[in-house]
């Protein structure tokens, strides 16, 4: 199906990682199922990369793939929680800015290095950060990194912070589908239009949408069902597809 459509390292993300880009400004506030399912879903059934940018309907818990839950349970607030696809530790979602970066199997990007994919996306991140007014971002470094199963604790390798304050971390997930590259924004306070300047510094040619297509709103009810609503996929790990 084809979707119509300052850094301590050396800056690699100039000129523009894409030539084309789907930017989905989802304005309409979601539960954590919906969102997971519909990175998803635009994972499975875009054939170009999607920026999608997300709002939470409720304060919401998200938790790494591997994470477990019973270990966590207690150090937790009474929040809806949801199992990502992704890695990565507990993030509160809460006044955060949420997006996801999705390349499609077959993009030439997708198949750029764990580590690599993810300074890549940061420093671009930071850059636009920095362009917004937040000067001070940058990636981390070893002697930033702190060990926590919260994310926003414990800042990873490349993730994005000011002075010593994580700003921004994502959790990655790569396979057959390509790329999902799931990220939040924390700290700050975002102005209009940010992330459609982003966008542009990310392509060539960027298509906004402001809601799913339908095949892909369709793909993603099925994965609000089979998948990320059950209770045994956040306890577990396992779904009905």
């Amino acid at each position: 199906m084809t979707i119509p459509a300052e850094s301590p390292l050396i800056p690699f993300t100039f000129p523009p990682m894409f030539g084309r880009l789907i930017l989905h400004l989802d304005s309409v506030p979601h539960d954590g199922a919906w969102n997971m399912a519909a990175d998803q879903a635009w994972l499975e059934m875009s054939d170009i990369p999607v920026l999608r940018v997300y709002r939470w309907e409720q304060p919401t818990v998200t938790i790494g793939y591997a994470q477990s839950l019973p270990k966590l349970a207690d150090a937790l607030p009474c929040w809806p929680v949801v199992r990502r696809w992704t890695g990565g530790g507990v993030v509160l979602h809460e006044n955060d800015f949420t997006y996801s970066v999705i390349v499609p199997g077959g993009h030439p990007w997708a198949e750029t290095r764990p580590l690599d994919s993810y300074r890549l996306i940061h420093d671009s991140l930071a850059r636009a950060l920095v362009d917004a007014g937040f000067a001070g971002c940058r990636l981390a470094g070893p002697e930033d990194l702190i060990e926590n199963p919260f994310c926003f604790v414990a800042p990873a390798l490349h993730d994005v912070v000011r002075g010593r304050v994580k700003i921004a971390g994502a959790g990655q997930r790569r396979g057959k589908s390509g790329l999902l590259h799931q990220g939040s924004v924390q700290q700050v306070v975002l102005p209009p239009g940010f992330w459609s300047r982003w966008a542009a510094d990310l392509a060539n040619e960027v298509t906004q949408v402001d809601e799913l297509p339908p095949q892909v709103a369709k793909r993603a009810r099925e994965l609000v069902e089979k998948r990320y609503a059950l209770p045994e996929w956040l306890d577990e790990r396992e779904d009905a597809l």
